[in-house]
């Protein structure tokens, strides 16, 4: 009989050995692709932070050249405002171009110079051209901007013919960060004022008034204390377009002997001036672009609900669009666009350049000695359904424009007075105009 053990054997499964080698290895190689992953998210994540610094460095460079950029534009116009030609910015061009008389800017070499603690000490690449903004410190960066002309006339030719010029800023970092910015301004693009009243449409509606001491003067300046005339210059009373506006205008004059214009007096002073007006005034797609460039442009922004107080306080300089109807609280001054009805008050006077482009209605309510001294210009270009700012506007039979109307039959001893230099002082003082924008 065999005797049976009291030991057990231990037996191994077959293939245990290789599988415990197995999950060691496949334990070992994902522990290395967690490692390398998160190496890889590690340095992944260190180059975003980099990069998003990097990005507002150039962010705050960039911001620092755009308040170059606005400082140099409001520079631009008060170095034009105290020149001796105001109707050009030759003047302007011929200082920028310093000592030899050429503009060397060169952008693609305009550079930042550092001292040894990385402080902007200033810039180079642009000759002996003259600055039109020093060097400048802003918001924690450093910036300088220069003036040449514009691509149309050539960048280097002193002489504007479209009175638009470029200017040019660079702003830098103390981290060496550089931005560059340009911009094509213009100055305000008025049209001139072709009469003392400028009445746009097929049928002029003009209403005179019966007072016998009111006075409309085409004579440049006259009766305008405080302004300088140009001699021997003499505009219709009412300007017109067209033989029918012209014979419509006519009727309106009730007492003859209150008009006068190079010497004739009455209906003679009446003139269709179509042959000779700027066809801005006469193409209502220009004249919907010229309001909205004059009410990008305005210092005050003017509507029923939020009417305007500053009146008192505007300057030959000032620009307020008013959107609707505006009762005038007082005298006042500058430039003045009226999408809907303006009502003035004989007593109140206005210095500067009245525009009533919209519903095109202007009344004058009551007597008064008060004078406006400038010029005016009517339109009524909104449309068959007589409100401006709707999709209509502009498409009214033949031309876009609709009757327009000047009435003045309350004027009293109101005075209506064409005075260039006081229109010159409104477009020479009004913030030049962004035309294009670019960063490069």
């Amino acid at each position: 009989m065999k005797l049976l053990s009291s030991k057990r054997e231990k037996h191994t499964p077959a293939g245990a050995s290789g599988e415990d080698g197995s999950a060691l290895l496949l334990a070992i190689f994902v522990l290395v692709l967690l490692t390398g992953m998160g190496v890889v998210l590690l340095f992944a994540s260190r180059t975003d932070v980099r990069m998003s610094q990097a990005d507002v460095r150039a962010k705050k460079a960039f911001y620092v050249a755009e308040a170059g950029l606005e400082s140099a534009r409001e520079q631009l116009r008060v170095n034009n405002l105290a020149s001796a030609n105001k109707n050009s910015l030759n003047d302007e061009l011929t200082a920028a171009a310093g000592g030899n008389g050429a503009l060397n800017l060169n952008v693609d070499s305009l550079r930042a110079t550092y001292d040894a603690d990385g402080n902007v000490t200033g810039f180079t690449g642009y000759g002996d051209d003259a600055p039109l903004t020093g060097y400048a410190s802003f918001g924690g960066g450093w910036y300088a901007a220069f003036l040449t002309n514009d691509p149309v006339d050539g960048k280097t030719n002193l002489n504007d013919t479209n009175s638009r010029v470029m200017i040019t800023a660079i702003g830098a970092g103390k981290d060496r960060s550089l931005e560059l910015v340009q911009a094509i301004v213009e100055r305000l693009p008025l049209p001139t004022l072709p009469a003392t009243i400028t009445i746009l449409g097929p049928s002029a509606g003009f209403e005179g008034g019966t007072s016998s001491a009111k006075n409309y003067e085409g004579d440049d300046c006259q009766g305008a204390t405080g302004y300088t005339p140009v001699p021997g210059l003499s505009v219709p009373v009412v300007g017109v377009v067209g033989s029918d506006s012209e014979s419509s205008a006519e009727v309106g004059v009730r007492k003859p002997l209150t008009y006068s214009s190079g010497g004739e007096t009455g209906v003679d002073t009446v003139d269709n001036i179509e042959s000779t007006i700027n066809t801005t005034w006469t193409t209502c797609s220009d004249l919907v672009e010229l309001g909205t460039l004059i009410k990008k442009s305005a210092d005050y922004l003017c509507t029923v609900s939020a009417p305007c107080t500053h009146w008192a306080s505007a300057t030959m300089n000032t620009i307020t669009y008013v959107e609707g109807d505006v009762t005038l609280p007082g005298s006042s001054r500058g430039l003045l666009w009226v999408t809907g009805t303006l009502t003035m008050n004989g007593m109140d006077s206005w210095d500067g350049a009245i525009l009533v482009i919209g519903e095109g209605v202007f009344n004058f309510s009551g007597g008064g000695t008060g004078k406006l001294i400038g010029g005016v210009v009517v339109a009524n270009i909104a449309g068959p359904d007589g409100v401006f700012g709707t999709a209509d506007d502009c498409s009214a039979a033949p031309d876009g424009f609709g009757t327009a109307m000047f009435d003045t039959a309350g004027g009293g001893t109101h005075d209506t007075i064409y005075c260039k230099d006081a229109l010159d002082q409104v477009t020479t003082g009004a913030p030049l105009d962004t035309m294009t924008f670019r960063q490069r």
